[in-house]
Order: C-alpha cells, then sequence, then structure tokens
C-alpha cells in the first residue's frame, strides 16, 4: 500500500504543477480535500466498523489542520516554485521526520537500528540535493523550503493519527474528515477563485482527466491508503518507500519529458534501499 502512494505521489507532482499554472494552490487543494473527502464518506460510510467518540474529535481536527490545511498550503505553493524532482527529494526526510516525531511523542520506541537507518537514507538525500548534475537539482530556495515545512506537519498528522487508530477509531473516517475539513478551510479562503478549476476542467478531455486523477487518485485513494498502512506498520515504517520517489520521479522525467537523471541517483538507490531494510528491520531486534 505504501509503495502504491508513494508512485501515485510521484505522478501527482507532475500533473498537480501542470494544473497550478492555471489554478490557484488553495482553489486545487481545497476541492481535493472537500470532493476526495465527500467520496470517501459515500463509499466506506455504511460499511464503517469501530468506535467512535467525541474525544476523538479534538485529535481529528488536529489531523485535518497538520495534515491538509497548513500541509497544502505549504506543499503546493511549494511545488509551485519548485520542481517534481527537487519536490521528490526532499519528500524523503519524511521517514526521518517521522521516527524522530513519533519518538517523542513515545508513539514509536528508540532503536538505534532504526536511528541509523534513518540517517542513512537522510544522508543519502543530502549528496543527492548537493550534486547539481545538469540543473536537475536546484540550491535551496523558497519552494524547497515550503515543501521541507509541508514535510513537518505531515510527519505530525501521521503520528495523531496512529494514537487515533490505536484507540479503534476507524482509518475511514480519519482520512475523509481530514480531507473534507481541511479541504472546506481552504475553499473557504479562495472562494471568489473556485471557478477557475471548473473552467479549467471543461477546457479539454486532458483538463478533465488531470482533475479527476487529483481528487480520486491523488487524494482520496492515496490518503486512504497511507491511513490504512498504519494499522500494519509504524508511522516511519509506512513511510519507508518515500525513497524510492527520486527515483520514481527522474523515470517519469525520461520517459515522458526526454529528461536524463543524474548519475548520482545510482549510489543514492542503493543507499537508501540498505537504509529501508536497517528501519524495516528495527522492530526485531
Amino acid at each position: 500500500m505504501s509503495f502504491i502512494v508513494s508512485l501515485t505521489f510521484c505522478i501527482h507532482f507532475f500533473v498537480a504543477k501542470e494544473v497550478m499554472t492555471v489554478v490557484p494552490p488553495l482553489v486545487l487543494g481545497g476541492v481535493r480535500g472537500v470532493l476526495g473527502g465527500l467520496l470517501l464518506f459515500i463509499i466506506f460510510f455504511p460499511n464503517i466498523k469501530g468506535s467512535v467518540k467525541f474525544s476523538h474529535f479534538k485529535i481529528l481536527i488536529s489531523i485535518a489542520f497538520f495534515g491538509y490545511f497548513i500541509n497544502q498550503i505549504l506543499f503546493l505553493n511549494g511545488l509551485k516554485l519548485s520542481t517534481p524532482l527537487n519536490t521528490s527529494v526532499i519528500m524523503n526526510l519524511i521517514p526521518v521526520t517521522a521516527a524522530l516525531i513519533s519518538i517523542l511523542f513515545r508513539v514509536e520506541t528508540f532503536a538505534w537500528r532504526k536511528i541509523m537507518g534513518a540517517l542513512l537514507g537522510f544522508s543519502m538525500i543530502v549528496l543527492l540535493t548537493l550534486s547539481n548534475s545538469k540543473g536537475h537539482i536546484s540550491g535551496a530556495k523558497l519552494g524547497d523550503l515550503l515543501i521541507f515545512a509541508s514535510v513537518v506537519t505531515l510527519c505530525i498528522s501521521t503520528v495523531l493519527t496512529k494514537t487515533l487508530v490505536k484507540t479503534g477509531f476507524p482509518s475511514q473516517i480519519i482520512s475523509a474528515s481530514m480531507l473534507f475539513l481541511g479541504g472546506f478551510a481552504l475553499c473557504a479562503m479562495a472562494t471568489d477563485q473556485l471557478g477557475l478549476i471548473v473552467d479549467y476542467a471543461m477546457a479539454s478531455d486532458l483538463h478533465f482527466a488531470q482533475i479527476v486523477f487529483e481528487i480520486v487518485i491523488s487524494t482520496a485513494l492515496t490518503y486512504f491508503l497511507s491511513f490504512k498502512a498504519l494499522k500494519y506498520l509504524a508511522p516511519s515504517q509506512s513511510m519507508i518507500f518515500i525513497y524510492l520517489q527520486p527515483l520514481m520521479t527522474a523515470g517519469i522525467d525520461f520517459m515522458f519529458f526526454t529528461k536524463t537523471p543524474p548519475i548520482i541517483l545510482i549510489p543514492v538507490f542503493i543507499g537508501v534501499v540498505y537504509s529501508s531494510y536497517l528501519v524495516f528491520s528495527a522492530e526485531s531486534h
């Protein structure tokens, strides 16, 4: 599930960046959230099993705030300024951040093997970021900083989600509520521009397909699978496949945009695969 989420988000980087040449980030994020959340409610609400208590809603609102509202403001504005490959590289900080925040919130136990694996993955990302091969990896700029900030908010919401899932709260409700509440807040901030996404979708079949992908696949499906994976994996483990995103993104760049990926990706690939092994195997030691 986590692998599918990572691959889908790689495609999302390219599609969302194209859509945002016309549609403002707040509008794209808001409509994705509201419609994606409603879709999950419609599909899963009749078959939801699990205990739902009023005390859970404080955590649920916090998840929506950090996991979608603030996250999408930072991420989409950052993606608009940065590049898909830069974005995928920076997103590789998620497992490291998730592990540290999980330990801080006492959701995961401290393990040197887990920390070493996370640090190895982080060092590979630093190596890739510092290499400026044919302009594929640019220096630090506002867009990159916004994406990194979105990584922190995403990891906070992931850890909060894990604590809520442990209480028996249905993951379907978490996904749908986070998307809908966060998306509604974003739409409220851009009510005068909401018509732009309708105009974009109606302009051509390709544009319509892009909007459907953004709402159904990269929003409803991926967020649901992300939270579903938390039932079986710790937060840092559920995010480990994010390390493959630079390779996936570089592959898309090469196949569809004839951009040659930097050679530095080869040692990075070897490093991130081993770091994945260290993090996954930490719980068994």
